[in-house]
């Protein structure tokens, strides 16, 4: 796929135009280093220790700004004296490209164990080779609030962002799979349905999501008892489905925000189903964000009360791989 980089040939180019006089400042000593800046770009002189994290949050503001420094000097060695671009305006906001966009995958786990008997259940062993695919290979963890920020067209996100979500509440997330998380520094979202939060040993308790989301994970719902959304039962009339949506939706987050003192924006369709009607009432109810487990990734313009998740059931690397698709050629001449 053809996406803009910034050479060193325009690199310096552009260094050459703040020299002479182009539409930049005067060039400045600061206590770090000498730079050059416009309203766009710093031309920055790298000193010892200084990395894209140091240098996000030192210009950008936002440690986790680091990828706009690292995306935009690709090709250039990050050392001592060289020079690198730090850019100060949001680039491309939608990840639109002459031959495609860009797309979000959502991950979707349900359990985690040494011992799975379930496609539903991720062994830890390939769950951690899993989490140091991803980091090995320069992808980002984004968040919910990242997201948000992307489908509104505010801000771009990492060419290889992708989501990781859990559905229903089952303890072994806390227990296998977020000290796995924590070790290679990403987050994730839980749902979970609040009939099973603290029921047994098997079940995530109040304080353990507490826990969660004072590291920066985010706590989503999946209603209160986990029934199909898309349509009444057999048995049910359209009004007593209507009773049902609204306390499934609507109770399940009130629950949450008083549990973890929050305000809760993040919604999962239990079993992934949903109906234009289950939709309504979840923007009803106050959240910014829901989710299904219909195949595919997420485009800027993608329905943010519909968004595409992908199931990990699989267990060989090839299959999670195949999951992880950013980009979704097209062309736009």
């Amino acid at each position: 796929m053809t996406r803009p980089t910034i050479s060193t040939a325009l690199l310096f180019g552009f260094l050459m135009l703040l020299i002479t006089g182009g539409c930049a400042s005067i060039p400045s000593q600061s206590s770090h280093s000498t730079y050059f800046k416009s309203k766009d770009y710093i031309i920055y002189q790298l000193r010892p220790n200084d990395t894209p994290a140091l240098l996000a949050e030192r210009f950008l503001g936002d440690a986790r700004k680091d990828w706009l420094i690292e995306e935009a000097n690709r090709g250039n060695a990050f050392r001592p004296d060289h020079y690198v671009v730090i850019p100060l305006r949001p680039g491309n906001k939608g990840g639109i490209y002459t031959n495609g966009i860009q797309t979000i995958p959502i991950l979707c786990y349900h359990r985690f164990g040494n011992h799975c008997d379930s496609p539903l259940c991720v062994p830890e062993q390939v769950f951690e080779r899993q989490m140091y695919y991803l980091k090995k290979n320069g992808y980002r963890v984004i968040s919910p609030q990242d997201l948000i920020s992307f489908l509104s067209y505010s801000a771009p996100l990492p060419q290889k962002a992708v989501m990781i979500t859990v559905d229903d509440g089952y303890r072994s997330f806390y227990t296998v799979a977020y000290p796995i998380l924590k070790k290679y520094g990403f987050t994730a979202t839980m749902f979970v349905y609040t009939n099973y939060v603290g029921v047994s040993s098997k079940a995530i308790t109040w304080d353990q999501l507490r826990d969660l989301k004072a590291n920066g994970f985010t706590i989503g719902s999946h209603t209160i008892a986990h029934s199909d959304l898309s349509k009444p039962s057999d048995i049910e009339s359209d009004e007593a489905y209507m009773q049902r949506l609204r306390h499934e939706i609507f109770d399940s987050k009130k629950i949450i925000d008083r549990e973890l003192d929050q305000n809760t924006f993040f919604f999962a369709y239990p079993f992934g189903r949903s109906s234009e009607m289950s939709a309504r009432i979840v923007r009803q109810a106050g959240y910014k964000l829901a989710v299904t487990v219909k195949r595919g990734g997420n485009a800027f313009f993608a329905h943010p009360y519909l968004l595409r998740r992908d199931q990990v059931l699989k267990r060989d690397l090839n299959t999670f791989k195949s999951r992880l698709m950013n980009f979704y050629p097209i062309n736009l001449r």
